[in-house]
């Protein structure tokens, strides 16, 4: 392995976050479409699945490698298949992934985060006292309705309740990129910044085309040197 590069930073919730976690337990008259949480601390994270499988979704759609739904062709001029790695029929193709998604894990809120100019200081990283203030782990309880295209009224037994992590928390995240070639850093690394953006003005799990799952990435570093995705 010829390098590591460790990117760094915060995932701001522009709107309440849903990523499905297990039902075991729920009650009647409770949520029944809760969050995923940690066992041991009752707080919600972000899997680094669900970031890396969103964010290949899009660069495949991106770079165009989708066509007519199918599964893209995964030869060697597949960048994000190098990135990403190959799927399992590809087995002559294989080679270790370029990237390692850590989980994504709380660290505090943002009092004011409807702005433009975001910043690590304003970070209140006081997770106890914002549990206490919210009442919560940092969720939410929200009812939707589904609608009836017809009479343009709730259907009969249309609601439903879904939990989600509430906007304005903040999760630290983090990235490895290895490189095994010479030459190639550079290119998988603006290839992942790319990623990044194209997931901001798109939405982070479930429910995402009702409102949810809009995230801000910043305080970015590669390997403690400070970049943006502007």
């Amino acid at each position: 392995m010829l390098e590591n590069r460790v990117i760094k930073g915060y995932i701001l919730l522009k709107s309440g976050l849903h990523i499905g976690g297990t039902e075991a337990g729920i009650h009647i008259g409770g949520i029944d479409n809760p969050v995923i949480k940690n066992p041991l601390t009752g707080l919600p994270y972000i899997p680094g699945s669900s970031l890396k499988g969103k964010m290949r979704f899009l660069l495949e759609h991106a770079e165009g490698l989708v066509k007519s739904g199918n599964i893209p062709n995964y030869s060697e001029n597949n960048v994000v298949a190098k990135v990403f790695g190959h799927l399992e029929h590809d087995k002559h193709l294989t080679k270790p992934t370029r990237v390692i998604f850590r989980d994504s894990h709380i660290i505090g809120a943002m009092k004011e985060f409807n702005i433009e100019n975001i910043l690590v200081e304003d970070i209140d990283r006081d997770v106890d006292g914002i549990r206490e203030k919210m009442g919560s782990d940092f969720v939410e309880g929200k009812t939707e309705v589904v609608i009836d295209r017809l009479s343009g009224t709730a259907k009969r037994g249309g609601l439903r309740q879904i939990e989600r992590v509430s906007a304005g928390t903040v999760f630290s995240f983090e990235i490895t990129l290895r490189s095994f070639e010479d030459n190639e850093s550079d290119k998988h690394f603006k290839l992942l910044k790319k990623g990044l953006k194209l997931l901001e003005n798109d939405a982070l799990g479930g429910s995402g085309s009702r409102g949810s799952g809009k995230v801000k990435f910043f305080g970015l570093t590669d390997n403690d040197k400070e970049f943006s995705l502007e």
